[in-house]
């Protein structure tokens, strides 16, 4: 009889849970490379659409310095007016809110700017829940 087939289920079990333990630990090898290497850049996480009228709120902004996020119509982009900004800090910001001293009828694009403020670090696009065209 073949020795592969003659074990007990204590020794299944154990070779089952070292397999599943080797797996984890390769998935979180690879879950905190990724986040290391993802650390260092800036972006914008803005979430879901919104009512821009008076302002958004970005679900998430992470920067490598402190800096400030400005708002403009999407359609004029950075050339046109800005319609609000907020500052934030080095690091992950949560819930960053915009108000706005301008109305936005649509999307809005949100731009960060950090040490260089002429160069955007991140942008992203804001989608308005209700656009008006």
């Amino acid at each position: 009889m073949d020795p592969g087939y003659a074990r007990s289920d204590f020794q299944r079990t154990k070779i089952m849970s070292t397999h599943s333990m080797k797996t984890i630990v390769a998935a979180s090898l690879i879950a905190v490379a990724g986040s290391a290497a993802f650390a260092g850049s800036n972006y914008i996480k803005p979430g879901e659409a919104q009512n821009t009228n008076s302002g958004v709120t970005l679900e998430l902004v992470r920067a490598e310095t402190d800096g400030v996020i400005y708002a403009y119509d999407n359609k004029s982009g950075t050339d046109g007016k800005v319609l609000g900004s907020a500052p934030v800090k080095a690091g992950v910001n949560t819930d960053v809110r915009v108000n706005f001293t301008t109305p936005a009828l649509n999307d809005v694009l949100t731009v960060l700017y950090t040490t260089d403020t002429t160069t955007p670090a991140a942008t992203a696009k804001v989608r308005d829940r209700n656009p008006i065209d």
